[in-house]
């Protein structure tokens, strides 16, 4: 960056997280005046709480802040409002949207003048790729480029004499169902798209910003691309008349069962598998035999290495070398699937959820709900298959895009600072790293109590609480089995919405019993991995009991009702078993296993007592140190201990407030627990 001071550069380049170790190098530099008035409490922690924890808990850097998501703004004179006066380590920005996006100078010109001026001031820099969503489209400029990369579809007609019909794919899709724009959608399978918005997008980055002020960037953020080919339900009226339309929709266009489609998928069938797809096309409309359902699960196996080859890893291999280019800096790739909430609807949109979000160096998540109790009904998904893929990949940092759209457009009035809190929270206890917030930042005076200094207080409490867990590694010795494999066989497209309604008997079951599982685990908190079918294969074995998956060790594998084993599987759970791994069956209980029955199952004895579903547990490890952050969800008091395997002493921290108890012992392995609703508390233990 030409405009920065080179010592600002380097303390920048010193701090960047390293991808690969997953380890951050922190300058802090502190004034003589700050040193002297934490030294006296730096003292009464230097067993528990290192000095350098101390002091990044107490002024947290911009590195464990979160950035605002500001599409198209200004942001030339808004460094110092957004650092000072909200808390805030950084912005998502874009070169702004609309007819002349991507092709203004004057545009660019401002948008660069913009990140230099945020960098100027120490914050963080992420690049939103798109002009709205989903990603691809480049604002519409792939397809002005090549209209014959538009995404396809193959329907069934069965009143055709020829029922199956290739087509484009946009009408009764997400492409002309979100919210922000109705426009014709590029083919995630035909690697040409994905090259063409490279191209167009991060390429022109890089040229208007030049090698210095993109060597600043930590980002790209991608924004629910997906397959495309499902219908997802049409936005009722009052909201489709805010929805731009770029591209009008054929209201003739009969509404048929649709699937993804390329023209070159029948020659890379037969490559991969040595058969004819075109004799079975039957089989992905229809048919339960089971040579039907192992025709649908090789299909959409298939697509699901195609979708992350051709898009997500073409992505994060083009940011690879152009820092590899760029003397070892630049953006890496992120941002977040589509309905990571809803398991069988994977298949249509990415074909295997948990493998697509391996192509992310930060894999990520959106959080439409500041609501902090949907962690123990649904929303536990959309953190753990990205917090997953990162596990999978050796990765620590998972983003979450977080907002309270869900109040908001229910009329409920922005969520409370409390409310965001704890619902942020939840994810942090979980893995979640970097939250990318569109929150609106102030209401003036129509909502008193959203302004900038409550919002500099929730991202004061982002950042205490990174300043304990980022650099701190989950505990996770469970594993939880996602039964893509089954939701693969099991998938009819349909021509209406895509629901229960639609699916089978046995994929309900399923994917009711995958969810209740994960659920109680964690009201159990016993935090844990999701794991496909094709990961497992890769599993070995240790000689104490242990089975190893990347560079972690896992002791428990937990399946979920119903389902089948391929034959590869079924010889990793036979050496499993030989080796002492412990094997749970959910169809081995009558019913789900309550909360109950897994801790008594799998537990350790690390617990809070006596349980509660409301609280939310995580638990780390940082330089020998164990760390536990506790969240209560609910809207009651809840009184109870933390029960922990060892430790003699212990500090707990308020990330709320920012005060901290003095060490302490821990009596008889128990620590007294105390926390309203929405509060939160870290346990740093020795």
């Amino acid at each position: 960056m030409k405009n920065t001071n080179p010592q600002d550069r380097r303390l920048y380049q010193i701090n960047k997280y390293d991808m690969k170790t997953g380890k951050r190098h922190l300058s802090i530099i502190l004034s003589v005046a700050m040193v002297v008035s934490l030294f006296g409490i730096q003292c009464t922690h230097q067993k528990v709480m290192p000095e350098n924890w101390w002091i990044a808990w107490s002024s947290p850097s911009s590195v464990y802040r979160p950035l605002q998501i500001v599409h198209g703004t200004d942001i030339r004179n808004k460094a110092s409002y957004f650092k000072d006066s909200c808390g805030l380590g950084g912005v998502v920005c874009n070169v702004p949207f609309g007819e002349q996006y991507l092709k203004s100078e004057k545009d660019w010109e401002v948008f660069t003048d913009g990140v230099k001026a945020i960098r100027s001031q120490g914050l963080r820099v992420w690049i939103y790729d798109e002009d709205g969503y989903p990603s691809l489209g480049a604002g519409g400029r792939v397809l002005e480029a090549d209209p014959s990369l538009e995404a396809l579809e193959m329907v069934y007609d069965k009143g055709n004499r020829n029922p199956f019909v290739v087509r484009p794919c946009y009408e009764y899709t997400h492409a002309c169902n979100n919210f922000y724009v109705a426009r014709r959608y590029p083919n995630p399978l035909n690697y040409k798209a994905t090259q063409k918005f490279i191209e167009l997008t991060h390429q022109a980055y890089f040229h208007h910003l030049g090698p210095d002020l993109f060597g600043e960037v930590e980002a790209f953020f991608t924004d629910e691309p997906s397959m495309m080919a499902v219908n997802l339900g049409e936005l009722n009226e009052s909201v489709r008349k805010n929805v731009q339309v770029t591209d009008p929709l054929d209201v003739k266009k009969k509404n048929l069962p649709m699937i993804s489609w390329s023209e070159d998928l029948p020659a890379k069938y037969k490559e991969k598998y040595g058969e004819e797809l075109i004799t079975s096309l039957g089989s992905l409309f229809s048919g339960e035999e089971e040579k039907d359902k192992v025709v649908r699960q090789k299909f959409w196996s298939l697509l699901a290495e195609l979708d992350k080859e051709y898009y997500y890893n073409a992505i994060q291999e083009w940011c690879r070398t152009m820092r590899k280019k760029n003397g070892g800096i630049g953006p890496v790739s992120s941002g977040h699937c589509l309905r990571e909430e809803y398991p069988a609807i994977h298949v249509p949109l990415d074909g295997n959820k948990l493998l697509a979000g391996t192509g992310f160096d930060i894999p990520g998540l959106d959080q439409l709900s500041s609501d902090p109790s949907i962690w123990n009904r649904d929303a536990w998904m959309s953190v753990f298959f990205p917090a997953s893929s990162a596990v999978l990949t050796g990765q620590r940092r998972i983003m979450c895009e977080m907002s309270d759209f869900s109040q908001t457009m229910g009329g409920k009035g922005p969520a409370s600072i409390q409310q965001m809190q704890a619902a942020t929270a939840w994810q942090m206890a979980f893995g979640v790293t970097d939250f990318t917030l569109y929150y609106a930042i102030a209401y003036s005076n129509k909502y008193p109590y959203r302004n900038e200094t409550a919002y500099k207080a929730y991202c004061d409490f982002i950042g205490r609480v990174n300043s304990m867990v980022m650099d701190a590694m989950p505990v996770r010795k469970v594993l939880l089995y996602y039964p893509v494999y089954d939701l693969q066989r099991e998938y009819i497209p349909a021509a209406e919405k895509m629901s229960s309604k639609t699916q089978s008997r046995l994929s309900k079951t399923i994917e009711s019993s995958f969810r209740d599982l994960g659920t109680n685990l964690l009201k159990a908190q016993i935090p844990f991995v999701l794991v496909d079918y094709l990961t497992l294969e890769k599993a070995t074995f240790t000689e104490n009991g242990t089975m190893r998956i990347g560079k972690d060790l896992y002791s428990t594998l937990l399946f979920p009702k119903d389902i089948v084993f391929s034959h590869s599987i079924s010889g990793i759970i036979a050496k499993a078993k030989e080796n002492g791994v412990k094997i749970v069956m959910a169809g081995d209980f009558s019913e789900c296993p309550s909360p109950d029955q897994l801790f008594g199952v799998i537990g350790d004895k690390e617990k809070i007592i006596p349980s509660c579903s409301d609280i939310a547990m995580g638990k780390f490890t940082r330089e020998g140190r164990k760390i536990f952050l506790i969240t209560n969800t609910g809207d009651e008091n809840y009184t109870g201990a933390l029960k922990v395997a060892e430790g003699n002493r212990y500090v707990g921290l308020d990330p709320q407030t920012g005060e901290t108890d003095r060490e302490q012992k821990i009596p008889e392995n128990k620590i007294k627990l105390n926390l309203a609703p929405l509060q939160s508390k870290i346990f740093v233990i020795l």
